[in-house]
């Protein structure tokens, strides 16, 4: 009976023993499982918000990039000569309030300056005059003045001399007519601004976020550290990230557990990082596991005890009604257990929720419209800037589909999305389209669309930014560039003229000396000219403008003209134009003028790049049965490969340098493909290769009628006067 006894023990201590064990196994698989899952979603929060901090500091840097280049063009526009004319035009009260305008802009704006070639400073928005302050040292006018490539340059920071605060300046460089260094226009910007921002969405003073340049140089922090500001660090998470594993943004762990987040800003020169310490995204998970560890400690306690009970229940039957006492006693330690642990889990809940508020709130105070989307179309969320830009309440649009922003006809944002291959790649696009807004009108729009997963599923984030006084501006640009070409062509023709009757003899025998230079000034007057006029054609173009007056016209005697009225071009280029009959009787419905037009901008281009002593071909050819191409054929070295993707834009020459060979200002192609497309033709180029002595083909087609006499009699005009 004893034995029996004494196995019975044994067997309840073994069964205690495989019971602790389990529960201290299950124990730490939970704690592990739940550090992983909270630094996962740590993970999803840091590049939620760094991506949301990307885009508000490129909005930031947005007004001041306009700003300087408002400046810049305002000063450039002023017809600015030299330097001299720069230092006595600028040093005015109406420029220096014009810059305290501009200064006025933006919080993050310091100071706006305009700087000579000498890095004096003519005119200042802080006071006027402007201080006797020499800035020839400061690493931005050595930029400019070395560099006339740079463009805007973003500087180091430094102590401003004026104030002694931390300043970093965005900086465009100044030219002459000649194209010489004449100065720049600087625009301070205040890293104290930036500090104070990120300090009010720093997680209650617990996280750090940086600006850094894309050289790693520190521009702005907080907390702020002067000895950090305008130091390069190629040392740590945001080097590697950026530059070894090639990543535009990435939310990593780093050596010291701190989790960092970093994030390119499109279009600007610029990184930001948002930093937190593990006692932060951990803090939630201690506490848990404290919890767990506290449950699973009492349990095992708890069956310690009880088997350890149970045991001298069998060695000792008559202490039974203690061992139930005791027993009783553990139970009621464990309901005590219990019950704090459901206080914890209710305070573990209210901390999320915490978590939760603080993510709705960056959410809801965005500057841009933040639509979020799930991978069926549904709206899910609406911040209250979309619902300014969109004019919808956010209860009015979740769970509706997101085509209510879109014209009708038009791809929805989702749609949008996955029909691009950017977005297919990368996960994100940029780009500007039309919306709408909820009473039907269309404005032009900036998205911003980035996927995220979420329990498995897909979603979208949409950054919306209305940029309807972004085209209202370029819309002004344009017309006053428009104004100004008008303004010149009147006292330009007049010129041409004088120099005309002047070399025509129409004020007697010119001097020998004189001659050559009347000459060259007649002959810069007609370049001015068309390029005047090209700039008014695109100009109408671009504004649907152009007028166009079309006839069935014979193209045998268009062709004619076109080749008559430009062999002395060619002629003066040591050229000959040549007219292939190939037999086709056709007649097409075109704008005369306009048509020779096309035929003048391609010809002259041929001779241009025709070896001196060749020929240039016009052929036609039936392509189609409704189509009649026109070829035009030089011998000339080819087309660049380099080139050939941009042959048709605005301003684009083979040879853009400004040492280049051949005239021009890069306008004639990009005219005669509009001009060409509004007649209903198409047009088009192939060359054969890049050597010497290479044909290099451009053609236009249209659609053709077969030339019926009596119809042709009708509509025979005077190509000559058009």
């Amino acid at each position: 009976m004893k034995r029996t006894r004494m196995q019975t023990s044994r067997v309840a201590i073994a069964l205690g023993t495989f019971l602790v064990a389990i529960i201290a196994v299950i124990a730490i698989a939970a704690i592990l499982l739940l550090r992983k899952q909270e630094i996962d979603d740590w993970r999803k929060q840091s590049a939620a918000f760094s991506r949301i901090l990307a885009e508000t500091t490129a909005q930031q840097m947005s007004t001041a990039y306009l700003a300087l280049d408002s400046i810049a063009e305002r000063i450039q526009d002023s017809s600015t000569s030299d330097a001299n004319y720069l230092r006595r035009a600028l040093k005015t009260p109406e420029f220096f309030q014009f810059l305290r305008e501009k200064a006025a802009i933006s919080p993050q704006i310091d100071v706006v300056g305009v700087i000579d070639d000498h890095g004096d400073i003519i005119n200042y928005s802080r006071e006027y005059p402007a201080p006797k302050r020499n800035l020839a040292d400061r690493d931005y006018f050595i930029e400019q003045r070395d560099n006339p490539s740079q463009g805007v340059y973003l500087s180091t920071p430094i102590r401003n001399r004026a104030n002694g605060d931390w300043t970093f300046y965005i900086s465009r460089r100044l030219t002459g007519s000649d194209g010489e260094f004449i100065g720049i226009v600087q625009l301070g910007v205040s890293p104290a601004f930036y500090s104070k921002f990120y300090q009010r969405v720093s997680l209650r003073g617990q996280a750090t976020i940086s600006m850094i340049r894309n050289d790693f140089t520190l521009l702005a922090r907080w907390p702020m550290k002067d000895e950090l500001m305008g130091k390069r660090n190629v040392s740590d998470a945001t080097y590697r990230v950026l530059e070894v594993l090639q990543k535009k943004s990435d939310v990593v762990i780093t050596a010291d557990n701190q989790m960092e987040g970093i994030q390119v800003v499109e279009n600007y020169p610029l990184i930001t990082n948002f930093t937190i310490d593990e006692s932060l995204y951990l803090a939630d998970w201690r506490r848990t596991s404290a919890i767990i560890g506290t449950v699973a400690v009492g349990t095992i306690i708890a069956i310690i005890v009880s088997f350890s009970m149970l045991a001298s229940l069998f060695k000792r039957r008559e202490e039974n009604l203690q061992v139930t006492t005791a027993l009783k006693q553990q139970a009621e330690e464990i309901n005590r257990t219990q019950a704090i642990l459901l206080q914890n889990l209710t305070a573990q809940q209210l901390a999320l929720k915490d978590s939760s508020d603080r993510m709705e709130a960056i959410f809801q105070n965005a500057a841009d419209g933040i639509v979020m989307i799930d991978e069926d179309g549904k709206i899910e969320a609406f911040n209250h800037a979309a619902e300014a830009i969109y004019g919808y309440k956010n209860a009015d649009v979740v769970g509706d589909s997101s085509k209510i922003f879109s014209p009708p006809g038009k791809y929805d944002l989702l749609e949008l999305a996955m029909s691009r291959n950017e977005f297919v790649h990368t996960g994100q696009i940029h780009l500007e389209d039309d919306s709408v807004r909820s009473g039907g009108d269309a404005f032009p729009a900036e998205l911003s669309i980035s996927e995220y997963y979420l329990s498995g599923k897909r979603k979208l984030i949409v950054i919306v930014r209305d940029i309807t006084e972004r085209r209202k501006m370029e819309r002004i640009k344009s017309e006053f560039i428009s104004t100004v070409s008008h303004e010149l062509r009147t006292p330009l023709t007049a010129i041409r003229g004088s120099l005309g009757l002047v070399l025509g003899g129409a004020v007697g025998d010119l001097p020998e000396k004189a001659h050559p230079l009347i000459s060259i000034a007649y002959k810069n007057s007609e370049s001015l000219t068309r390029l005047i006029n090209d700039l008014l054609d695109i100009q109408k173009i671009e504004a649907g403008k152009m007028d166009f007056k079309y006839e069935l016209l014979p193209l045998q005697r268009l062709l004619e003209a076109a080749v008559t009225a430009n062999q002395s071009f060619a002629q003066n280029l040591g050229v000959s134009i040549a007219l292939e009959h190939a037999g086709v009787n056709a007649q097409i419905r075109v704008d005369a003028g306009r048509f020779q037009q096309v035929m003048a901008n391609l010809l002259s281009n041929a001779c241009k790049y025709s070896p001196y002593g060749s020929e240039v071909t016009v052929e036609t050819s039936i392509v189609e049965e409704n189509r009649v191409r026109i070829e035009v054929i030089d011998r000339g070295e080819g087309i660049p490969e380099k080139f050939r993707h941009r042959i048709f834009q605005k301003f684009s020459q083979a040879d853009s340098s400004d040492t280049r060979a051949k005239g021009g200002t890069g306008l004639g192609l990009s005219i005669t493909q509009a001009i060409v497309k509004q007649m209903r033709g198409e047009i088009g180029y192939y060359s054969s290769g890049l050597a010497q002595g290479q044909e290099t083909h451009f053609y236009v087609e249209f659609p053709y009628e077969s030339i019926d006499m009596q119809v042709s009699e009708k509509n025979t005009v005077e190509l000559d006067q058009s």
